[in-house]
């Protein structure tokens, strides 16, 4: 009776974990991982490459130095800058004239009001202390233009240092160093983390997948291993001609495990309808 129990209860065990896996129903669908989005990254200003610091399959990272254009000029420009702006300070000098001809401006007033010096005198030594004033703001602005100058020359400099807009890692390399860069792209770049996951569904799931969806992928390497994607976008029209449309998922790579171009399995967790099955 005791082993005849234990069998019934096995048994029950079974028919319903079989019960539970007909009840899950999902859609499984071809799918493609590509990189969320190519780059051609380009100099803002013509030149020679002078040194290229990467590599294809580089990783990389936004902000990242990735070369330098030949920058002789500019460099000289910069440190011609800096030492007008370290050396150009007439600011204590025009101080110092400015207090002067306050002290003798109010030595003059005194004697005037004595009546022992002319109103042309006095006239004189405040027209002096008025000079130094000028003379004084005059000095600020022309320190103010020489640090806008360096400013100048260091952004000039820093337009021909090549940094990477993205966190990605670098597909090809175009230009080598010696070879001018005008009107041509440097490096091609993806950004892999997300990566873009491209689905094409028939027209019978049309208004059944919505955006921010969770979809189980199934990527073909590294083999064995499943991810977990996010509806990004899903297309508003249908093609007639193929009776399909489109689907993008957003998924993440932050450890650059998943590799873009490859293919895969999403599995959506709805139903094909009964007439597409049939």
């Amino acid at each position: 009776m005791k082993y005849l129990i234990t069998y019934t209860l096995h048994l029950f065990c079974i028919i319903t974990f079989s019960s539970y896996v007909a009840a899950e129903e999902y859609t499984e669908l071809d799918c493609l991982v590509k990189p969320e989005m190519y780059v051609d990254l380009s100099s803002p200003v013509d030149g020679v490459l002078e040194t290229i610091l990467v590599n294809k399959s580089d990783i990389i990272k936004k902000g990242q130095i990735l070369g330098y254009l030949e920058s002789s000029v500019e460099q000289a420009k910069v440190e011609l800058a800096q030492y007008q702006a370290d050396i150009y300070n007439p600011i204590r000098t025009q101080k110092i004239r400015l207090e002067f001809a306050k002290r003798h401006s109010q030595r003059i007033g005194n004697l005037h009001r004595k009546k022992a010096v002319s109103f042309k005198d006095k006239d004189e030594a405040d027209t002096e202390v008025a000079i130094a004033e000028a003379d004084l703001l005059q000095a600020k602005i022309d320190r103010q233009k020489s640090k806008l100058q360096l400013e100048l020359a260091k952004a000039e400099l820093n337009r021909r240092t090549i940094k990477s807009p993205i966190d990605g890692i670098v597909i090809e390399r175009y230009v080598m160093p010696g070879e001018s860069v005008d009107d041509r792209p440097i490096l091609q770049l993806a950004k892999v983390d997300p990566l873009l996951v491209e689905v094409v569904a028939s027209a019978e799931l049309f208004g059944l997948i919505k955006k921010d969806m969770k979809v189980q992928v199934y990527p073909e390497a590294p083999s064995n291993s499943t991810y977990q994607a996010t509806v990004s976008v899903v297309d508003k029209i249908i093609d007639a001609a193929s009776g399909s449309f489109t689907i993008r998922l957003a998924l993440p790579n932050p450890d650059d495990k998943l590799i873009g171009g490859t293919k895969c399995m999403a599995r959506f967790g709805i139903k094909m309808p009964a007439e597409h099955n049939d």
